[in-house]
């Protein structure tokens, strides 16, 4: 384990069920105690970290990739807040009232608890949220309907459309001021994945026509031989983590 992480359990929220939270304080937390933290928020935390608790047993590594990336000083030491999901995932990571009810949680509850536990730079520049599959959706819309607290979002593989969820039209109809966001989106080839290029392609192809420029606040990367899988994740995680803690 690289740098130490810290235990809040069973957190509570209206409207949904009661999480554990893992908060990964990066090398030297303890030991600059005048330094603030960018934040940087994950789904399936129980998959972010620990093989133990993953869901295959194969975890995203997510403290050895930011820890290697921080001595390399290739992104910003930051705060790795990972949010466990529940038995109501597939509502709570939709654009569902179970959805809508975790996005306050994490907007209204998680969010001013760690600012206020921790030594974070709460600003919006400073605050991202990352996801896969269904977890990469609801970090887009936590960004895309949030976007005064949380500047970035990285989608690994997101469900943009899958099964009874299509978000595309939460971006295409979207009639207001053009959104001041950085989004990287990314997925494989294979099985699963296959299935969800169709809604990565449209939702891409729903940002260009609201005006985001690939290079400068957009990024798409596709993963040759990438399947749907914490294995594919963990080995393309250092894309996501330069692009959103990098020192742009």
């Amino acid at each position: 384990m690289i740098g130490k992480i810290r235990f809040h359990r069973e957190m509570q929220a209206e409207g949904i069920r009661p999480r554990d939270v893992l908060v990964w304080l990066p090398p030297g937390y303890d030991d600059h105690c005048d330094l603030r933290y960018p934040v940087l928020y994950l789904q399936d935390g129980q998959n972010v970290f620990d093989p133990e608790t993953s869901f295959i047993g194969v975890s995203w590594q997510a403290d050895e990739v930011a820890g290697r990336l921080m001595r390399e000083d290739r992104v910003r030491e930051s705060i790795l807040v990972a949010v466990y999901n529940s038995e109501d995932r597939e509502e709570e990571y939709g654009d569902t009232a179970r959805g809508r009810a975790y996005m306050r949680f994490m907007v209204h509850g998680l969010k001013p608890f760690i600012d206020r536990t921790y030594r974070t730079i709460p600003e919006r520049n400073t605050t991202s949220v990352m996801g896969s599959s269904m977890g990469g959706l609801i970090s887009f819309l936590l960004a895309w309907k949030h976007p005064d607290i949380f500047a970035q979002a990285a989608c690994l593989s997101p469900a943009f459309i899958h099964g009874g969820n299509n978000i595309i039209p939460v971006v295409r109809d979207f009639k207001g001021p053009r959104k001041t966001l950085r989004l990287y989106i990314d997925n494989g080839s294979k099985g699963l994945d296959r299935e969800l290029q169709m809604g990565c392609d449209e939702m891409i192809a729903a940002l260009l026509e609201k005006g985001f420029t690939p290079g400068q606040d957009l990024e798409w990367f596709h993963d040759e031989g990438g399947e749907h899988s914490e294995t594919s994740w963990s080995r393309r995680l250092w894309r996501p983590l330069v692009f959103l803690l990098g020192r742009h």
